[in-house]
């Protein structure tokens, strides 16, 4: 008979202690006065990796829900604005309430 894992154990998005692990680390390292200083370091040093940086975020939000196609950067992540329509109205023109069919 298999025993079941404990609930210490929870491991992938329950894995709350991990989650503490890491939120402690976070805020210690935004407290530290290190935050400028590794920013400097990860900013890229010549045209030809800034642009290797913006095709890989590119094709990064390309993979996202709603993210942008590869060579097309639209700006910030988020959600998708909708086409502004005219409410009721057909982008063809027509009807936009299907007639009823006899017999239904």
């Amino acid at each position: 008979m298999k025993s079941r894992p404990s609930k210490s154990s929870v491991q992938g998005e329950g894995d709350y202690a991990s989650a503490k692990k890491y939120n402690e680390h976070a805020r210690a390292f935004a407290q530290s006065g290190k935050v400028e200083q590794a920013a400097k370091a990860a900013a890229p040093r010549n045209a030809e990796e800034k642009e290797a940086m913006r095709q890989a975020e590119a094709e990064g939000r390309a993979h996202a829900k709603g993210g942008a196609k590869v060579g097309q950067d639209k700006g910030p992540p988020g959600r998708p604005k909708p086409d502004k329509q005219a409410p009721g109205e057909h982008p063809e023109g027509r009807d936009p309430i299907p007639e009823k069919l006899p017999g239904r």
